[in-house]
């Protein structure tokens, strides 16, 4: 038999599919050995997660008393399980189905630990398992002897959060007869000194690269932060106390000793170096007791013997510094070699060169107070709020301000008197560095850090249906440390612009924005729909599209799927709608106008659908689209809420529901209570609904009424002026 030991604080959410993925295991004789540790949820929840999977999972439940932490709690499952094996699982991660049977396939009586593959990610199991990629893994797995249980186990890793008892099977008489147990003292880094006892003193250890564990890497270090995610001033005793004490546990093993060695070393020169030269004010202890503790251990290293593999040239002189123990040697190599890794990233990338040259020249000069500089969508189109914003101000402002605008592609038309930079280029660099206001619709780049004196306004673009950011448990799609870099660019906001009181308290929450930096002055990308001549411009804007000044538009505006993607950010889309079948229903009445997320890089192919399908994607401004569109399809997009404004009717097409609100975001609103239209699951019923549209907008027209009200009721044609007189001070 089996002890599955996991260790339980906080986070249900996270814990419900640790013990699924035990449900699911093809092997069946374990016993699940849950140890709680100071429960902090809610007790009756928790209590049903129990509930749900105690005779699934052959669960042992036990409360840990007068002691508390993952290495008491640990020690307390060893003494308590009845299986011939261990295992430990992380209340936050999870194992393949397979993951114990395929252990087991390698375990044979005198084999001591059998250990397979250990993966990160940073999604939810679902999402993980259905976009693995084998052919990467593969190709992570041909850097390294896999096979070689020291090289697989200890010396892959060149930090020491690295080294883990996880993703193993352990022969319980062996923990026994060596007396491997957890340092329930040690609050960090627990792991390291087990690990190193263990590969020490086992003699038979075997692996199988099919048995895979998956690491769960947190990215919301603000509200559910792992332990790796203490900030490295707040650990580094335990830091330096774990590598003594693996030492210690390795009995003069001298391939573990020289690799904790290599691990001091490398924190040196990729982590202390930086830490001497930007935080010595704000954290006295880099310069002070933690040098002295890592001169310590780099005096009494042999740096010949350490791996030359890992070791680069540029460093060696850094660490000799620091092995003399002489601050300004090391102070002065480490600048070097700092400076160094920068002209390397310059002579690549032409952004890195860009950003030197801002950093060191054109944040220097004096901030313009007149110059305003305005994006939307990071460079890829005119439209949005800064748009309107920018026409405001050249109507009624003039030549008062010096207006630049920051655009992604050659050959974007933008009226006016005014400025054109790339977003990328060294002018970008430049007037972003010496403009007094920002006025963007999406988050600016860390690259530019802002200045004091510049007024940032984020005017952002849409009321949040979908959850966002902080709200999110897992961010499907986006970059592993997305969370962590939406946090320093919204503290960089002087102004957030909200439509309506629903969004200001969602952005409270997704944001983590002060209620009193939020203007809740509507959008000015709605004041169009206001406009006394929105006629007259909608007849304008079918001529420019080539749409039958006698025909009815419908237009589908999908959002993007964040587990459909190419690559971090480049996101795909399967056009579920069966354009073909409308046209043959109502071909003679409407055209259909496509209009894609600006996330979703997809070309859609407009041939097969002839003079009925509109390709609106390319369109910049979707406001115009608005203004055109007598019929809105469209799923979780933000569009609907701005398109209220004009009383149309809306349909939704959410064939992946359940999907989508379960696993990949989940919303705000009840899809099926709050919406102001019909959810619709088939092509069928897509059709039935534009049939009977007539019917559709008096069954809902109450609902519509109530949704305006409470979304529609700041926009009314003035909110340019009230922001323009806001952030520029013209009453």
């Amino acid at each position: 038999m089996v002890s599955i030991i996991v260790t339980h604080k906080q986070c249900l959410r996270y814990l419900e599919e640790c013990l699924n993925s035990i449900a699911e295991q093809e092997f069946q004789d374990y016993e699940t050995v849950l140890v709680v540790d100071d429960l902090q949820d809610e007790p009756e929840e928790f209590q049903k997660v129990i509930d749900k999977y105690k005779e699934r999972i052959h669960l042992r439940l036990f409360y840990l008393e007068r002691k508390t932490g993952v290495s008491a709690a640990r020690n307390f499952g060893m003494d308590k399980a009845q299986g011939e094996y261990i295992y430990f699982l992380d209340n936050d991660d999870y194992i393949f189905e397979d993951g114990i049977k395929k252990l087991l396939d390698v375990m044979e009586d005198d084999t001591e630990m059998a250990y397979g593959r250990v993966q990160g990610t940073y999604q939810g199991t679902v999402t993980f398992e259905e976009k693995r990629d084998l052919e990467k893994e593969e190709e992570r797995l041909s850097a390294y002897d896999f096979y070689n249980p020291m090289e697989s186990r200890i010396t892959h890793y060149r930090r020491l959060e690295g080294l883990s008892v996880l993703g193993a099977l352990y022969k319980k008489s062996f923990l026994t007869e060596h007396n491997v147990r957890f340092d329930e003292e040690q609050m960090y880094f627990a792991d390291v000194s087990v690990i190193a006892k263990i590969m020490s003193v086992a003699t038979k250890m075997k692996g199988n690269v099919e048995a895979i564990y998956v690491k769960r890497r947190h990215n919301d270090r603000y509200n559910n932060p792992a332990l790796d995610q203490t900030p490295k001033v707040d650990s580094m005793s335990w830091y330096f106390r774990a590598v003594d004490k693996a030492k210690e546990a390795a009995k003069g093993n001298e391939e573990i000793g020289r690799h904790l060695d290599l691990i001091v070393a490398k924190f040196v020169t990729l982590t202390l170096i930086q830490k001497l030269r930007w935080n010595t004010e704000e954290e006295p202890c880099w310069k002070d007791e933690y040098f002295d503790e890592f001169h310590r251990r780099l005096a009494e290293m042999n740096l010949k013997k350490l791996n030359k593999k890992y070791i680069l040239w540029l460093e060696k002189p850094v660490m000799k510094a620091m092995a003399k123990g002489d601050r300004e040697a090391v102070r002065k190599t480490g600048n070097r070699l700092l400076a160094k890794r920068k002209l390397k990233r310059m002579v690549k990338n032409k952004w890195s060169r860009n950003k030197a040259v801002a950093l060191h020249i054109f944040n220097k000069m004096p901030i313009k107070n007149n110059y305003v500089i305005f994006e939307s969508f990071m460079g890829r189109n005119y439209s949005g709020q800064p748009k309107y914003i920018y026409e405001y101000m050249q109507e009624h402002l003039g030549n008062k301000y010096t207006y630049i605008w920051s655009v992604d592609k050659r050959g974007l038309k933008i009226p006016g008197k005014h400025k054109k930079v790339r977003r990328s280029g060294i002018r970008y660099f430049y007037y972003m560095n010496r403009s007094k206001y920002w006025i963007l619709n999406m988050k600016q780049p860390l690259s530019v850090p802002k200045r004091e004196e510049t007024i940032l306004l984020e005017t952002w673009h849409g009321t949040p249906l979908k959850r966002l950011v902080f709200d999110l448990n897992d961010v499907v799609g986006g970059v592993s440390n997305y969370k962590d870099k939406f946090y320093r660019q919204k503290e960089a906001w002087d102004y957030l612009l909200s439509d309506n009181p629903f969004s200001t308290e969602k952005f409270q929450s997704c944001f983590m924005y002060p209620r009193e930096k939020i203007l809740e002055y509507g959008y000015p990308a709605n004041d169009p729909l206001y406009a006394p001549d929105r006629e007259e411009r909608a007849k304008k804007i079918k001529e420019k599209l080539g749409i039958p000044q006698d025909k009815k538009v419908i237009m589908y505006a999908p959002t993007w799927r964040d587990d459909n993607y190419y690559e971090i950010g480049q996101f795909k889309f399967d056009l579920d709608l069966d354009v073909n079948r409308l046209e043959k229903e109502f071909g003679d009445e409407y055209v259909i106008l496509l209009r894609l997320h600006y996330l979703v890089v997809e070309a859609l192919d407009m041939s097969k659908y002839g003079d009925f399908a509109i390709n609106g994607s390319a369109y910049d401004d979707v406001t115009d689209l608005y203004l055109i569109t007598d019929i809105l399809i469209t799923d979780y997009s933000s569009v609907f809420f701005d398109f209220a404004n004009l009383k149309r009717p809306v349909l939704y097409y959410t064939y992946d529901l359940e999907k989508y609100r379960d696993i990949l975001h989940g919303f705000y609103l009840s899809m099926e209570d709050d919406l102001p239209g019909p959810m619709l699951l088939t092509n069928d019923e897509v059709v039935d609904a534009i049939r009977n549209i007539d019917k559709i907008e008096e069954q809902y027209r109450e609902r519509y009424e109530e949704f305006y009200d409470r979304f529609c009721c700041i926009d009314d044609g003035h909110a340019t002026e009230r922001v323009v007189n806001k952030i520029f001070g013209e009453q």
